[in-house]
């Protein structure tokens, strides 16, 4: 119980230029990601943002009365460049609301995490955002229908996590949970930016492109353009509320 307990008041200092850093080595890498070595590195560093949008959709689908059936990962860059699908999330809802409830979730997921960790930060309980990752990633397990590589994820966790309980070393746990949450924030800073940037060119792009905005326009006769800047000015509010509570409080 000590150990667990050490891990939940784990206090860390937020180093808001790594999290900087990070975002900016995820954007440069998802943008040449059709370079062999990139495509590698995109999935890897992808994988965190990718899942926090699916479960985006997964978790509004819930919201609104729906049932979700799978949850996909792709993690395969020859099936990524064939299908131009990173994930995807197999629901089914009750009514075409719910099913535009569900599409419209999975772009407000990564702003919401971002902030949440910064907030978990501000309050020093950096643990339970992570802590709220591993039940996100326990349910994808449960629920995806491509288990190896999740379950192989998941050993690598376990492994971890006795080994950081087994130990006295206090200060081995204190880098693990502060590299972690580093880490989370920089991948999930950097979709934020990307995504502003994606919808953007999805929106007006001149070739036809199925997207969220997309069967959002098809299942309520809005303009996809009035979704897209919700979205962007979603991502814009709360990127803008964690740079001013940075370097201004």
């Amino acid at each position: 119980m000590t150990k667990i307990h050490e891990f939940f008041s784990s206090a860390i200092q937020l180093n808001l230029y790594w999290v900087m850093i990070i975002a900016l080595l995820y954007i440069i890498i998802h943008n040449y990601r059709n370079k062999p070595i990139n495509r590698i590195l995109d999935i890897y560093l992808n994988y965190i943002p990718v899942l926090t949008h699916e479960f985006g959709h997964i978790l509004f689908n819930k919201l609104s009365g729906g049932k979700a059936k799978d949850l996909v990962i792709v993690a395969s860059p020859t099936e990524r460049i064939a299908t131009s699908q990173q994930g995807f999330a197999v629901t089914q809802s009750k009514s075409r609301f719910g099913q535009s409830i569900t599409t419209f979730g999975g772009y407000i997921m990564p702003p919401l995490m971002l902030f949440l960790g910064f907030l978990a930060i501000e309050f020093q309980y950096p643990s339970l955002f992570i802590s709220a990752y591993l039940v996100i990633f326990i349910y994808f397990l449960i629920l995806t229908s491509r288990k190896i590589l999740p379950i192989f994820i998941v050993i690598l966790l376990i492994a971890l996590l006795y080994f950081l309980f087994q130990s006295d070393n206090q200060l081995m746990m204190f880098y693990i949970v502060s590299l972690t949450y580093h880490f989370i924030l920089g991948v999930l800073l950097g979709e934020v930016l990307q995504s502003s940037v994606t919808i953007f060119k999805l929106t007006f792009s001149q070739q036809p492109v199925s997207w969220d905005g997309s069967t959002l326009k098809e299942l309520t006769h809005v303009p996809t353009f009035i979704y897209s800047m919700i979205w962007i000015a979603i991502n814009i509010f709360t990127i803008y509320q964690l740079f001013h509570g940075y370097f201004f409080t």
